[in-house]
C-alpha cells in the first residue's frame, strides 16, 4: 500500500511538471496577444477577456492537479481536457483578431504538439476535426456579426482549406509517433524486466525471495569498508533452525520450503527495513545490522528474531513449533573482514546450539580456542582407532540381592596421545555429528563381544547404541558378525538404547528391536524417565531392562519425588516383567532402598567405579572367592 502511495505522487508530479510546460506556451501566447492589442491588432476589451479567460482555464486545471481531483478522470493527465482548451481559447482569440488570423493558425500545431505523444491516431483525427469544424464556425460568425475585420473571405477559407489539407496529416504522423513511442516503452520495459528478473536471480535466493549469499557477502564487505571508514561499528547474526531435517524428513521437501519462506519472512521483520537478511543456504540465514547503536539493541533483535520464529507456524494444516539458534559477531571486536566476522558468528551459533538451542550467542575469543580443539579432535578421532587409542572400560552390574556380579557394561574412553584419557562427553557427540560413531560403535561393539566371551561364560556385557548406529541398515549384520566371530552366547549380550532414540521413529524402531531381540540378545532402556516413553509404546517395545537414571538414584531415599519416581518405574517395570538395573548408586542407604523396592541389579561407585580388564577379572575372582568361602562356612554349619 505504502508503494502504491509513492507510485502515485510520482506520476501526479509527472502530471504537474507536464502542465506547466503547457503553461509556459499560454505565457507565450499572453504576451503575443498583449503585443497584438498594442499594434492595434484586437481590441483592449476582448485581448482582456481572452486574458482572463486563460488564466481562469489554468487556474482551474491547476487546482484539479494540486488537489488529485484529476485521479478521477479516465485520463488522469487530462491531456484530451487541455488540447480541446487550449483549441477553443485559439479559436477564441481568433474570432477578435481584427489582423493577421492566417498567421495565428500556426498556433493550432503547438497546441497539437502538446498531444502528440499522449493521444492516438483516432484522437488527433478528431482533434483535428473540431479545429476546422471550428474555425469554420468562426469565418461564419465574423461574416454575420464582424464582416468588417475581414478583407478578403476567400483568403479566410483558403486558409481553412491548408488547415483541413495540414492538420489530418499532422494528426496521422503524431498517432505514429505515438505508437512508435509506446511500441518503445514496451520494449523499454521488457529489457527492465529481463534486467531485474536477471539480477533477481543473482542476488535473491528462489525459495524465499530473501538475498542469497553471494550477494549477503558482496554487502557485507562493502559495509564493512564503510564502517572501517567511518568508524562506525556494525554487526552480523548467523540464524539456524534447529532439528530443521525433521521436517524435510517427515513432511516432506515442499512443506520444508513453505516454513523457511515464512521464517524468512518473520526474521526480516524483527530488523530495520535498512538492514539486509539473507538465506545462506539449507536452514541457515543471516542478517547484517549497520550502525548498531549500543549492545543491548544486539541482545533485543537477537531475542525478537527467537520469539517470532517460536509462534506457531501453520503449515499443511498443522501446527509447527519451531526454533532458531542465533550467533553474534560485531565489528571491530570480533572481525574487520567479511571471513572472519562470518566464521566467529557461525561458532557463536553452534555455542548456542549447544547449550540447548533456542537461544543466541554472543562470540568470544574462547570459543574459537574451542572450535580449534574441536577440529583437532575431529581429525584425531578419525584415526584413534587405528592408532589404537580407543579403550573400553567395564563397570559392573551388581546384583541387589546378594552382591554378586552379573556382569559389566562396556564403557568407551579415548587414550589421547596429547590430552590425556577423554571421557565420552569431551567426544562422542562430535563422533555423532561426523559420522564417525558407527564405526567407533562397531569396534567397541566387537571388542566387547570378544572379551565377554574369554570369561567363564557367566557373565553379561552390555553395550550402547548410539542414535546413528541405531539407525543404520547395517546394524544387524553388525551384531551377527561380532557374535560369530567372538563365539559368545547371544543371551549375554545386552544392548543398551535411550529413549530419545527409539521416539524419533517408534515403528521403525520396535521393528528394528525385534530383529535384535530374534538374535537372541537382550536390550535394556538406558536413563529411563529422562526422555518421552509412554506406556503405550514401552509395551510395544521388546525390551528385557530398563535402567533407572542415576538423576532419580542420586536423591534417594530422601527426596520425596525421587522415591515417588523410582517406586514408579520399579512398579511398572515388574508389571510389564521387566527388569530394573540403576544406576549411580553410591551409598548404603541407596542400596537399602532399591533393596526393598524388589530392584534386580546396580551400578555404581557404591560397587567399583569402570575400570580395565584387568581389574574387573581380579574383583570377579576376589567376589568368586568370597563366594566360595561363605559357601563353605555355609555347608560347615549345617
Amino acid at each position: 500500500m505504502e508503494q502504491r502511495s509513492v507510485r502515485t505522487e510520482e506520476k501526479q508530479a509527472i502530471r504537474l511538471h507536464r502542465y506547466t510546460l503547457g503553461l509556459y506556451s499560454y505565457s507565450l501566447a499572453l504576451a503575443l496577444l498583449g503585443t497584438a492589442d498594442a499594434l492595434g491588432f484586437i481590441h483592449t476589451p476582448a485581448a482582456v477577456t481572452i486574458a482572463i479567460a486563460c488564466i481562469a482555464a489554468n487556474t482551474a486545471l491547476f487546482v484539479l492537479f494540486r488537489s488529485g481531483f484529476n485521479l478521477r478522470f479516465a485520463d488522469p493527465s487530462l491531456t484530451k481536457l487541455q488540447v480541446y482548451l487550449g483549441i477553443t481559447l485559439l479559436m477564441l482569440s481568433l474570432y477578435h483578431v481584427d489582423v493577421g488570423r492566417g498567421i495565428s493558425l500556426g498556433l493550432c500545431f503547438l497546441v497539437f504538439l502538446f498531444g502528440i505523444f499522449r493521444l492516438s491516431t483516432r484522437e488527433l483525427m478528431t482533434l483535428a476535426l473540431y479545429t476546422l469544424a471550428a474555425y469554420a464556425l468562426v469565418i461564419n460568425l465574423l461574416m454575420h456579426w464582424r464582416p468588417e475585420s475581414i478583407q478578403n473571405v476567400q483568403q479566410e477559407w483558403f486558409n481553412w482549406a491548408l488547415l483541413a489539407l495540414s492538420l489530418p496529416w499532422f494528426s496521422m504522423i503524431g498517432g505514429r509517433i505515438r505508437e512508435l513511442r509506446d511500441r518503445l516503452r514496451e520494449r523499454k520495459q521488457e529489457l527492465q524486466d529481463a534486467i531485474g528478473t536477471i539480477q533477481a536471480m543473482a542476488t535473491r535466493d528462489e525459495v524465499t525471495g530473501l538475498f542469497n549469499r553471494a550477494f549477503f557477502t558482496e554487502s557485507l564487505g562493502h559495509a564493512l569498508a564503510q564502517a572501517e571508514r567511518h568508524e562506525r561499528s556494525l554487526a552480523l547474526l548467523f540464524i539456524d533452525v534447529d532439528r530443521f531435517k525433521l521436517i524435510n524428513d517427515s513432511l516432506g521437501h515442499v512443506v520444508g520450503d513453505e516454513a523457511l519462506r515464512k521464517i524468512g519472512a518473520r526474521i526480516a521483520g524483527c530488523v530495520r527495513g535498512s538492514d539486509i537478511v539473507a538465506r545462506l543456504g539449507g536452514d541457515e540465514f543471516a542478517a547484517l545490522i549497520e550502525s548498531v547503536a549500543a549492545p543491548l539493541a544486539l541482545h533485543e533483535v537477537a531475542q525478537k528474531i527467537i520469539e517470532a520464529v517460536a509462534r506457531p507456524l501453520e503449515l499443511e494444516q498443522r501446527e509447527l513449533a519451531l526454533s532458531v539458534s542465533i550467533g553474534v559477531a560485531a565489528m571491530p571486536d570480533d572481525g574487520r573482514d567479511a571471513q572472519t566476522l562470518m566464521r566467529n558468528a557461525d561458532i557463536a551459533m553452534y555455542r548456542a546450539k549447544a547449550h540447548g538451542r533456542n537461544r543466541y550467542s554472543f562470540y568470544t575469543r574462547q570459543m574459537s580456542e574451542r572450535a580449534e580443539e574441536r577440529l583437532a579432535l575431529e581429525a584425531d578421532l578419525h584415526r584413534a582407532a587405528q592408532r589404537g587409542e580407543l579403550r573400553v572400560l567395564y563397570q559392573p552390574k551388581v546384583g541387589v540381592a546378594d552382591g554378586g556380579i552379573r556382569g559389566a557394561e562396556a564403557l568407551l574412553r579415548w587414550q589421547h596421545p596429547r590430552l590425556g584419557l577423554l571421557a565420552p562427553d569431551r567426544f562422542i557427540d562430535l563422533a555423532e555429528e561426523t559420522g564417525a560413531i558407527v564405526p567407533i560403535g562397531r569396534w567397541v561393539l566387537k571388542e566387547a563381544c570378544a572379551r565377554a566371551a574369554a570369561w567363564d561364560g557367566s557373565y553379561s556385557i552390555a553395550v550402547n547404541l548410539s542414535a546413528r548406529q541405531f539407525s543404520d541398515p547395517g546394524l544387524l549384520a553388525t551384531v551377527e558378525e561380532a557374535l560369530r566371530e567372538s563365539g559368545l552366547d547371544p543371551a549375554l549380550l545386552e544392548l543398551e538404547i535411550t529413549e530419545s532414540m527409539v521416539m524419533l521413529e517408534p515403528e521403525a524402531a520396535a521393528q528394528t528391536m525385534r530383529k535384535l531381540r530374534a538374535l537372541g540378545t537382550r536390550l535394556s532402556m538406558d536413563d529411563f524417565g529422562t526422555g518421552y516413553s509412554s506406556l503405550g509404546y514401552l509395551k510395544r517395545f521388546p525390551i528385557t531392562t530398563v535402567k533407572l537414571d542415576r538423576s532419580f538414584v542420586r536423591d534417594l531415599p530422601d527426596h520425596e519425588d525421587d522415591v515417588a519416581i523410582a517406586r514408579a518405574v520399579l512398579a511398572m517395570a515388574h508389571s510389564l516383567r521387566m527388569d530394573v538395573t540403576a544406576e549411580g548408586v553410591e551409598t548404603g542407604e541407596q542400596l537399602e532402598f532399591l533393596r526393598r523396592e524388589g530392584c534386580l541389579a546396580y551400578q555404581g561407585y557404591y560397587c567399583s567405579p569402570p575400570v580395565a580388564e584387568e581389574q574387573l577379572l581380579a574383583l570377579l575372582e576376589t567376589m568368586s572367592t568370597q563366594r566360595r568361602r561363605v559357601r563353605a562356612i555355609e555347608s560347615v554349619g549345617r
